[in-house]
């Protein structure tokens, strides 16, 4: 239970990526494997920088937890579009 609290951001954000993305890569040559490899990339991605971004605020209790967890949720949309443009170009 404590992993589903801890990590509540990228639960949310493989549901709302899988609703986003499930069918962009289904008309390709491959198109189910590459679908997954899109998915693997980007929730690993976001469960690695969530478990860094959790771990700076337990050592910095003193900073702001909540613009922090912005910022990771900025960033993490704004890579999860740069693997999903590079992908469509790759895989064109």
């Amino acid at each position: 239970m404590a992993l589903l609290k801890q990590f509540r951001y990228s639960y949310v954000f493989l549901l709302c990526s899988l609703l986003a993305f499930w069918s962009s890569f289904l008309n390709y040559e491959n198109g189910l494997y590459i679908t997954l490899v899109f998915f693997l990339i980007i929730n690993l991605t976001c469960f690695s920088n969530e478990y860094l971004v959790i771990q700076y605020y337990k050592k910095n209790n003193q900073k702001n937890f909540n613009k922090g967890y912005a910022l990771f949720i900025m960033i993490q949309v704004l890579i999860t579009l740069i693997i999903f443009f590079v992908l469509k170009f790759v895989f064109a």
